[in-house]
């Protein structure tokens, strides 16, 4: 089987540049992400038939991942601390398969403590385990003392999650964490990739944000299971996911252009029902009842974040911020805003 190769046309070639002293200890960051439309275009079965479209934007909660050389007193080779714990000596034995491969792929060749802290839980919809991928490769490159570019860190949370972890997962979490900002993002049938940046357009993304909130719906899922039903129902498909791509462009235009918050309400609900239609998994009447409860308490419109199932729901309230959360109420209610960076480097010493 050809392993699909992600092409990045807006970027110079890859290259790895040595830092002069190796570091002992580095924390990266890297944000979690919103999607808005286009989501399940970037997946190979679609992509490489219709080419994809999709546009997200990254969110002022984070991934946090410490990676640090275990000290030689310690008897384990590596410790790892996230949502559970793991001691062991042989890299084969790490269950955190992620953390497994990207260890495996860079090759510190050193004993390694790593620990995790993310702003959210995991399964949530907004990207969290490729999101911990990336920052995962970025820290332990750098304990390297190997300097990678946004491109090849995607490339390698890519690889590591759909070639050699096999899961039905697309690209755009982890174009989204690497880059940061709110991006539109085109996928050519052969994989190439272009990013248009809206970066420019600060003011208007503020404003966006500044009229939407995050509803935790107290569901973690595992998106494999939706998105591997989905894939089964790829055929029958095709027209919902064509009809979310041209949306992912026509939002695109509006932030090119002006965006009215009213219309970018509207394209999420429409998207959303059109979104559901691919798979049975992907609301439930849990869902479908919180969304209810939202509308009728003045939310505009909104959508499931994520592939589906669970996590958070992205909701958009306009000028009725007051009056929403006194009808709704804050409990499971998440304040998020725009962040403009991707993964970053925030010690190394």
């Amino acid at each position: 089987m050809t392993r699909s190769r992600t092409i990045f046309l807006t970027t110079g070639p890859l290259n790895m540049v040595k830092y002069k002293n190796n570091p002992s200890i580095v924390v990266t960051r890297a944000p979690l992400r919103v999607s808005f439309a286009g989501g399940g275009t970037d997946i190979d079965y679609f992509y490489e038939k219709f080419g994809g479209s999709f546009i997200s934007s990254t969110i002022n909660k984070y991934v946090y991942v410490t990676v640090k050389k275990h000290e030689s007193i310690f008897e384990e080779k590596y410790r790892l601390n996230y949502a559970d714990s793991e001691i062991c000596n042989n890299l084969k034995q790490i269950k955190n398969d992620i953390a497994r491969e990207c260890i495996k792929l860079v090759n510190p060749d050193i004993p390694l403590y790593i620990s995790t802290i993310s702003d959210v839980p995991a399964s949530s919809g907004l990207g969290s385990s490729s999101t911990f991928a990336v920052a995962l490769l970025l820290a332990l490159h750098t304990l390297k003392s190997e300097k990678v570019n946004a491109a090849q860190i995607v490339e390698e949370a890519v690889d590591i999650e759909v070639n050699v972890l096999k899961r039905p997962v697309g690209k755009q979490d982890h174009l989204a964490s690497a880059y940061g900002g709110l991006n539109f993002y085109k996928i050519d049938k052969d994989g190439a990739i272009s990013i248009i940046s809206h970066s420019a357009n600060q003011s208007k993304i503020l404003d966006v944000f500044s009229k939407s909130f995050l509803l935790w719906t107290g569901i973690n899922r595992d998106s494999s299971t939706v998105l591997n039903e989905q894939k089964k129902n790829k055929n029958k498909n095709f027209e919902d996911l064509l009809f979310i791509k041209n949306q992912a462009i026509e939002l695109n235009n509006m932030f090119k252009k002006g965006i009215n918050i009213k219309d970018f309400a509207n394209l999420l609900n429409t998207g959303w029902f059109r979104k559901k239609k691919l798979s049975q998994k992907i609301s439930s009447s849990k869902i479908n009842s919180l969304f209810e409860k939202a509308i009728n308490a003045g939310a505009l419109g909104g959508k499931l974040c994520g592939a589906g199932g669970g996590g958070f729901i992205f909701l958009v309230t306009g000028n009725n911020e007051k009056n929403f959360l006194k009808k709704f109420g804050k409990f499971h209610i998440l304040d998020i805003d725009y962040e403009p960076s991707g993964a970053q480097i925030i010690l190394k010493c």
